[in-house]
């Protein structure tokens, strides 16, 4: 094995862009170390110098997603103090300008395929639930903030395979405010602080 720093330090960088890139328009069983050579412009040799497995590297590809999606809801979310607020954000992030595009969309849903093979590719999908979860439980008790990330999580691979059929922004609406009806906005922390 090559010993010193690598001579091309963007290289890793490149390897895991295109391994993303080919997952989003093949699909992850398409993620060969040939091909991604080939999507990065990368000598194939290096490839191994960088990911010694093919696992490992999907997973890092993965990984470079992290705080990509929830973060575009999650400062709405902190600001919302009421339950039609937090409805709102919970729209906008479904159907709306702060919910993911159809390749986000993609790209997750391989992920999840990925994880029922891979123990790591498993854990990252925990870790990006619990991270949701975090988010949604500053303003939901835990077994709703549970229940919206599911629907969420239903609805945009809903969106995925039925792109000639958009879902009604109303009807999301009136499904999260059933799901959430009363008494569901206010953090376990403030409803602790007021019992004290």
């Amino acid at each position: 094995m090559r010993k010193g720093r690598p001579n091309d330090p963007q290289r890793r960088t490149r390897i895991l862009h295109a391994t993303l890139d080919v997952i989003r328009s093949q699909g992850v069983h398409a993620a060969s170390y040939r091909r991604i050579a080939a999507q990065a412009g990368v000598p194939l040799g290096s490839m191994t110098y960088y990911f010694p497995d093919l696992d490992g590297l999907v997973v890092a590809a993965f990984e470079t997603l992290r705080g990509e999606l929830e973060p575009r809801f999650a400062a709405p979310l902190r600001d919302a103090s009421t339950t039609d607020a937090v409805i709102e954000v919970l729209v906008s992030a479904t159907v709306g300008a702060t919910s993911p595009s159809t390749a986000d969309v993609r790209l997750y849903t391989e992920l999840y395929h990925y994880a029922a093979r891979s123990t790591r590719a498993a854990d990252l999908v925990r870790a990006f639930q619990e991270e949701s979860l975090t988010l949604l439980r500053g303003r939901l008790s835990d077994a709703r903030a549970r229940a919206v990330d599911a629907l969420m999580w239903g609805w945009w691979s809903y969106r995925l395979f039925h792109q000639d059929a958009p879902l009604e922004e109303d009807m999301v609406r009136r499904a999260y405010r059933a799901l959430l009806d009363t008494h569901s906005t206010a953090a376990p922390r403030t409803q602790e602080a007021h019992h004290a």
